[in-house]
């Protein structure tokens, strides 16, 4: 008679050890992609936004006859990157003129903020166009940089979106008659 003797197996094999190890390497790799990533998303996200948002500012200040601007607050430590509409108020009439009510916020339309480290910047391309323009209160130094005129034209602007001080997507470019390109 054959006495066959059991061994209990404790422990893992290299294999089961192995398969382990590179799942979870797989694991950690796609967890590392998608970090970077969801912020990225998040600022495009935003960018598309406010391509809508100009759309909807462009027609409204057509429909309307409103001339309307688009005025940004930079990021701090408390606040993100925001920008709010406002609305100017012609005073030429009046007897007594106001210089601080001449641009007011646009109460229906609300501030808009950034997600974190997103910010876009406004440049203007066209300052020497207005140069035989009357009225200072809207081509002048003190001015918002971009302006819906009201009858379809706007101030000719170039936009780019910024994560983290670095260009994402590409540039917007408004042109005089309020059309939005991207280049």
């Amino acid at each position: 008679m054959k006495l066959k003797s059991f061994q209990s197996q404790k422990g893992f094999t290299l294999i089961e050890v192995m398969v382990v190890i590179v799942i979870m390497t797989i694991m950690t790799s796609l967890v590392v992609l998608n970090i970077g990533g969801i912020d990225q998303k998040k600022a495009m996200q935003a960018r598309e936004l406010f391509l809508l948002d100009l759309q909807k500012i462009n027609k409204e200040s057509l429909d309307q006859s409103r001339v309307l601007a688009l005025e940004t607050h930079g990021e701090t430590d408390v606040s993100p990157f925001s920008y709010e509409l406002y609305e100017y108020h012609d005073q030429s009439t009046l007897q007594v003129q106001d210089l601080k009510n001449r641009w007011q916020k646009y109460t229906e339309f609300k501030t808009r903020q950034l997600p974190a480290h997103v910010s876009f910047s406004v440049q203007p391309l066209d300052g020497e166009n207005y140069s035989k323009a009357k009225n200072t209160d809207l081509v002048g130094g003190q001015t918002p940089q971009l302006i819906w005129f009201g009858n379809g034209e706007a101030k000719t602007v170039k936009i780019q979106f910024y994560l983290e001080q670095k260009p994402i997507g590409s540039e917007i470019q408004i042109d005089h008659l309020g059309k939005i390109n991207e280049i």
